[in-house]
């Protein structure tokens, strides 16, 4: 008899299980009528079957990049392998994960992976949804701010982020927020203005005075660094201070930790201290039985404190939550663990770094490509293409 398997989320986590846990065929165009004749697995996917090419917005300061090129429709992906869709929203998990509520229907499983993304914590710092914007609240409000920036021809603007650590490890997007404000530079030299305007980069998770490679870059481009900073609210026209003191703000782009969606805590699933879903080494949410997480809802089990959450470790994580599924339906005991290892190419369009490390120590693709290039602009769009042309048509 065929396993149901019920996959909640269209983002990258999940993305990468159904990659792992179904081989793709020799002809890939032929692959939903191989998938239809054999099959061990009855697999729903439920989701908004939108997926959007998050590392790609903060391109949207220079204009590279656009909601439209970096938005797919997941549906003819799903089709391609017999995976049912379902346009819906999960509002619990009851029954130890055998069921999964939404606001439409109720669904039942064999085994449950859960791969919902993140909720960001928008009033630890009272006025951030009001006087903020964020490259991880999607295409829209990227391009509202995009749009804003451009109607100015001079002004303060400030760039931060703030990391929830209560797990041990960094759930934030620090990443995307460096690359906003080296591309924020680059735009404004590009319309000949740059000496007009002020741009800040400031984190609470940033110790005064701490240097690195990266600190080097923003120094050099004349970005103040406000490390250790943390504003007591936004406000219209700035930022406050807790003695009341007001700095002013043409326009703020933040970004605050991450946690996972506020439902969870009322489900069946156990939350970790820092709010996320708990799970074990083997991405198997402890406690339950072949319910599986990864990306940036779930947490690590004893992870050195760098690692973060992004679109790479989603990737191992979820590789590792494929192979250990199929091994508990077929009555086994988990044991595949995954690689704890941040690694990404920080894009500055006139200038490229990739940021690495790996718990094993191993450099990226056995140290092929330098640390610190221009070409490395190109080696990231070439990831970028190759990841949605798959989606889109493998």
């Amino acid at each position: 008899m065929k396993k149901n398997i019920l996959i909640i989320g269209n983002g990258f986590a999940s993305l990468f299980l159904i990659g792992y846990f179904l081989a793709l065929p020799i002809f890939p165009f032929f692959t939903a009528f191989f998938r239809r004749i054999y099959s061990r697995y009855n697999i729903t996917l439920i989701g908004n079957g939108q997926f959007v090419y998050f590392p790609a917005i903060p391109e949207f300061i220079i204009g590279k990049k656009s909601k439209k090129g970096i938005t797919i429709d997941i549906r003819p992906f799903l089709k391609r392998r017999n995976i049912r869709f379902i346009d819906d929203r999960v509002i619990d998990i009851q029954d130890d994960g055998r069921t999964v509520l939404t606001t439409k229907g109720r669904y039942t499983n064999d085994a449950l992976f859960i791969g919902i993304g993140p909720a960001f914590m928008l009033d630890d710092i009272p006025g951030t949804r009001e006087y903020t914007y964020s490259p991880c609240s999607g295409p829209d409000t990227m391009e509202a701010f995009v749009e804003k920036l451009n109607a100015l021809s001079e002004g303060i603007i400030y760039v931060g982020f703030k990391l929830n650590k209560r797990d041990g490890f960094v759930a934030g997007r620090g990443g995307q927020m460096y690359e906003c404000a080296t591309l924020l530079d680059f735009a404004l030299k590009r319309r000949g203005v740059r000496d007009k305007f002020e741009i800040h980069l400031f984190s609470p998770n940033l110790e005064p005075g701490a240097t690195g490679a990266i600190t080097d870059r923003l120094q050099e481009r004349g970005i103040i660094l406000d490390y250790g900073y943390e504003p007591a609210a936004f406000i219209e026209g700035g930022l406050r201070d807790a003695d009341g003191t007001t700095r002013k703000a043409d326009l703020v782009l933040f970004t605050p930790g991450i946690i996972a969606p506020e439902w969870i805590g009322s489900s069946c699933l156990p939350v970790s201290i820092g709010g996320h879903i708990d799970v074990d080494k083997y991405g198997q949410v402890k406690g339950l039985e072949y319910v599986f997480s990864a990306g940036d809802c779930s947490n690590h089990e004893a992870p050195p404190p760098w690692v973060p959450h992004q679109a790479h470790m989603a990737q191992l994580r979820s590789e590792s939550a494929a192979k250990n599924m199929k091994s508990a339906l077929k009555g086994n005991v988990p044991s595949d663990t995954y690689r704890f290892e941040l690694s990404c190419i920080l894009n500055m369009e006139n200038d490229g770094m990739w940021l690495h490390a790996a718990s094993d120590d191993k450099p990226p693709f056995w140290g092929i490509f330098p640390k610190h290039s221009k070409k490395l602009i190109t080696v990231k769009n070439m990831f970028e293409r190759i990841y949605l042309f798959y989606l889109r048509y493998l």
